[in-house]
Formats: structure tokens, sequence, C-alpha cells
């Protein structure tokens, strides 16, 4: 034991199980406020919990998707063995699951591993302009994956996990023109000509007209189409739910490596931020309501968390380089 904190071989296999769990819980896709909230209470009633927790984050940071079920299938497996998760095990198949090898697996719709296929890849932080054979022109934002194919007949990307801006140039090279598709977890998108940024959720596909249109056709089939425009977007599942919305102008400041938030809660904009970083940056719900309004350089977090400070009403407490807090001052 050192400085008050338990050596990493002395957290009991009980709480590191308890993480884990938490982990595959709050990245299932179906997590809910309360499940985030009672995650939260769980880290404060001991130590060794935020210890735990902290642990699994540096490994969770390293890619965005985690594998819910075979997280689960490693749990079981021992379980069903009749012996407790020793700790090295059960973090070696943490480890394991959320990416030891860097950004770019995830998880499609069918719970494979499609993210390995990948033929591009961002890591935590990183951004990347990608130049397609048509003219066509990929910005891929943080911890993003995808498979871009370019053919005599196809004109498709695969966006495993992260989000992208497209600027689709217009077919010239074949009669009839190729569609340019992007292929998501809910869905497909199509257009001609035209830039458009899309997101990878969980459980979800997010998508906003820039320039030009761009179709957005949900999985299930049967379910609505919708054709959107300049300014607009469109947030939908597989089965396509959700209102077409107006569009966020500032979306892809991220381009050119800027947050740009507009009367955001804290909570929102600290989550955004973590998209950015390794480690875990979390925001205290006594604080997660407040609003701020600015243009952040997301590739400098120590500025951003300075100009919170001066801004609202909040501290930052440092737990360890990977885990900041914002809380009440």
């Amino acid at each position: 034991m050192t400085g008050g904190r338990l050596a990493s071989d002395e957290l009991p296999p009980a709480v590191i199980e308890a993480a884990v769990g938490w982990m595959v819980r709050l990245n299932s896709g179906g997590a809910t406020p309360q499940d985030h909230r009672a995650c939260e209470r769980w880290q404060r009633e001991r130590p060794e919990h935020a210890q735990a927790w902290d642990s699994l984050n540096a490994f969770s940071q390293r890619m965005k998707t985690l594998p819910p079920a075979l997280a689960r299938g490693t749990l079981a497996a021992a379980r069903e063995s009749g012996r407790t998760p020793r700790r090295r095990s059960v973090l070696k198949g943490v480890a394991l699951l959320v990416g030891s090898a860097g950004v770019g697996l995830a998880v499609s719709s069918d719970g494979g591993w499609s993210g390995l296929t990948a033929s591009h890849r961002t890591g935590v932080g990183e951004r990347r302009r990608v130049a397609l054979a048509d003219g066509s022109v990929l910005q891929m934002n943080t911890a993003t994956a995808l498979d871009a194919r370019i053919d005599a007949r196809t004109r498709c990307v695969s966006l495993f996990a992260g989000e992208v801006l497209v600027e689709c140039a217009r077919d010239t090279a074949t009669a009839p023109a190729r569609p340019f598709v992007v292929r998501t977890a809910q869905g497909w998108l199509r257009t001609d000509v035209g830039r458009f940024i899309v997101r990878q959720l969980a459980g979800r596909t997010s998508v906003q007209a820039l320039e030009g249109w761009v179709e957005a056709q949900p999985a299930i089939e049967g379910s609505p189409r919708r054709r959107l425009g300049p300014g607009q977007q469109w947030d939908f599942d597989a089965r396509g739910a959700g209102p077409v919305s107006a569009a966020d102008g500032a979306a892809g400041a991220w381009v050119d490596g800027l947050l740009v938030a507009r009367n955001m809660p804290l909570s929102e904009l600290a989550a955004e931020l973590s998209r950015y970083r390794r480690g875990w940056l979390r925001c205290d719900e006594a604080v997660a309501r407040l609003r701020i309004s600015g243009v952040f350089p997301v590739d400098d977090l120590t500025r951003v968390v300075a100009a919170i400070q001066r801004t609202l009403p909040v501290r930052v407490r440092s737990v360890t380089p990977w885990w900041l807090t914002l809380e009440p001052r």
C-alpha cells in the first residue's frame, strides 16, 4: 500500500469485477442517466472503487466502442468454472477487449469485429484528411475507424466508429454516375455531391447536411427514408426514430481543431472534450447543468480547463493525470 492507495495486486477481485460490470453496462448502448449516476455513487463509496474504475478507464479510453457481449462472456466463463476472476486475468481480458492495440476496433450491428478490416483509422485526439480516388475527401475526427472502397462500380465508405466529414465530389468517371454511399451500424446514407457529417454513436447514427443533399435510410425494411438539405440534421436508429432538426452550424469546427459551445451544459462539454484525450474527464452533478459558451481548442485541454475555471464557479480536481473531475469551487 502506497500513499493511501492499494497496490495494483491488492485490489480485491470482487471490486475489479464490479468495475468491469459497470463499464460494460455504461458502454452497452442502453445505459440511462440513472445508470451513470449509480456508477458515480459506487465510485464514491470506497477509495478502491475509484481506483479500480480509474485503472479500467486508462484501458477503455484507447477506443470508443466496448464489445459488451465479449466482456460479459469473459466474466461468465469465470463464474461457470466456479472460480472468482483473479484481478490479473480480468484486467488482461479487459485490456484485450478495449484495445491494447489502439483505436480502430469497433462492433458492427451484428456484434462482429468489423473494425478490424478498417482501411483508415485515427487514434484518440488524432484527426486525418484522406483523399479518395474519385476526388472526394474524408476528414476523420478523433478515434474513428472506417473502410473506403472506390472502384469502377462503387463509391462506398463503411463507418465503424467515430465521426467523419465527407466532401463528396461529383462522379465524372462513369456513366451512369456512381452514388456515394456511407454505411453505419444503423443504415446507410447516399448522395451525388455535397458535404455532410456522419457520427457513429451507441445505437444510433447522427448525420448533418452542410452543402448539397444527403438521403438517409435506416436498416430495418419499411423504415422511413429522409432527404436532408443544408442545415438539417437527423439522429436515427435502425428503425428511423427521431425527428429532423436544425443542425449546429459549427458542427464541423473540429476539422480545424476547435469545439464551439453555445450555451452548452458543462457535462456535455466535458463529454465532448473526453473524446480527444486518453483518460477520464468527468463532471460532478453539482455543476453538470451550468451553461458555458466559447470556442475551445481540442488539442490543448490545459487551456480549456483554465478557461472553464475562469468562466464558471468550478475547480478541477486531479485524482491522477488520467482522471480529472470538474467540481464546485
